[in-house]
């Protein structure tokens, strides 16, 4: 096998964007004999995992050679990351019967397929396994077994996972205070907090985002202040998802000024703080500022989702008067056609609310059109739901 063939090979598997580019690699393995070879396979596998499993499957099984450690893992970690992953745990079996021997990589992509797949009883059997391979004092499964459990709310498995960890970075401290925000225990999760603060580890941005959380489901204002005190005495950058977090851990404890200069000063805004926020000023009846704020969220090039109209269809029924400016100038008349295509079409409250828009501005004809299309749907519209919950 020449170098010429194996740089040409390299390139080739880079520049790979399609299943046909796929398709031209494969034959020319079969050509050259590269698909007896560790390196060359692992490199396609990792590019074509990317592109299209049922290929990457398809290719990883007609090998005529044991495929290497890394390959399964490849695999192995796309089918874990899909909806359903549970080819990956038959992957895994296969690989038991080789002579092959699991690594510390492939126990965490198994443990988030089970944590994807809520499969407590399976992801016990592999927090055993661990065990027996003596993989269970590796960080990287440790969090991968702490992070499972808390995923299939099994927190006392998680807590006990945790206290067995003789090395907890700052992925492990995070993460068993975000199974306690997520369980709905936000005492325990400040409690861990301050175990975390007796340590050399300091918090990054996503333990603090879930302290905000715990903030806001306890509806205390003032941690959620010391929170945003040590952002600021720190000088840790603020991100979009903290940013959003800190911003709405103020409007649901009533501070809708404190909430609109957050938000006022990130950077980054993305289409979800935009819809996060519109829904805040929504719920505090600013129609006016959500109507103001979807407009400059449109002016930034940024598409909104069934959410975000689903904010700005509630505002628009309760600020008649506004919206009838921006009918005037085109922007309602497209409701008809875009607006409810856009929504998720199931959503009986989305229908609800387009009718109602046409209801305000007297397009009664529109309305009932839209309450004939639910009827016939079967839809009905559920109450008591919020338009975001974050």
């Amino acid at each position: 096998m020449g170098g010429r063939v194996c740089e040409n090979a390299i390139t080739l598997i880079k520049r790979s964007k399609t299943l046909t580019h796929l398709l031209q690699l494969h034959s020319l393995f079969l050509k050259t004999s590269l698909d007896h070879h560790p390196f060359f396979i692992s490199q396609l596998l990792l590019s074509a995992s990317a592109i299209s499993l049922p290929f990457a499957t398809t290719f990883f099984h007609s090998l005529p050679t044991l495929p290497p450690l890394f390959a399964w893992n490849t695999l192995i970690r796309a089918f874990a990351s899909i909806p359903n992953p549970h080819y990956s745990f038959s992957l895994f079996r296969l690989l038991q019967t080789s002579t092959l021997n699991p690594d510390c990589f492939t126990y965490p992509f198994l443990l988030k397929a089970c944590a994807r797949s809520s499969c407590l009883p399976l992801g016990r059997t592999l927090h055993s396994l661990t065990f027996k391979t003596g993989f269970c004092s590796d960080p990287y499964v440790g969090n991968a077994l702490l992070n499972m459990y808390a995923d299939c709310h099994a927190v006392r498995s998680a807590r006990k996972v945790f206290e067995e960890m003789t090395v907890k970075d700052v992925v492990t401290w995070s993460s068993m205070i975000a199974a306690y925000v997520a369980s709905n225990s936000p005492l325990d999760a400040f409690r861990v907090f301050h175990q975390m603060g007796q340590t050399n580890e300091k918090p990054n941005s996503v333990t603090l985002v879930s302290l905000l959380s715990a903030c806001t489901k306890m509806l205390d204002v003032r941690a959620g202040q010391s929170i945003h005190s040590y952002l600021i005495m720190s000088h840790m950058d603020m991100d979009v998802a903290l940013g959003t977090a800190l911003f709405d851990m103020y409007a649901k404890c009533g501070k809708i000024n404190e909430a609109v200069v957050v938000f006022n000063s990130m950077d980054g805004k993305n289409l979800q703080s935009f819809t996060v926020m519109m829904s805040v000023l929504a719920n505090h009846g600013r129609h006016k500022d959500v109507i103001s704020l979807f407009n400059h969220m449109e002016d930034m090039g940024l598409q909104p989702d069934s959410l975000a109209f689903a904010v700005i269809l509630s505002a628009c029924s309760h600020a008649g008067l506004v919206c009838e400016g921006r009918r005037n100038h085109g922007w309602i008349p497209s409701l008809d056609t875009d607006l409810l295509s856009k929504l998720e079409s199931e959503l009986g409250a989305n229908y609800v609310l387009t009718a109602n828009v046409f209801s305000t501005f007297a397009s009664w004809k529109d309305a009932n059109n839209i309450r004939l299309a639910m009827k016939q749907k079967g839809l009905e519209k559920i109450p008591g739901c919020s338009w975001v919950e974050v």
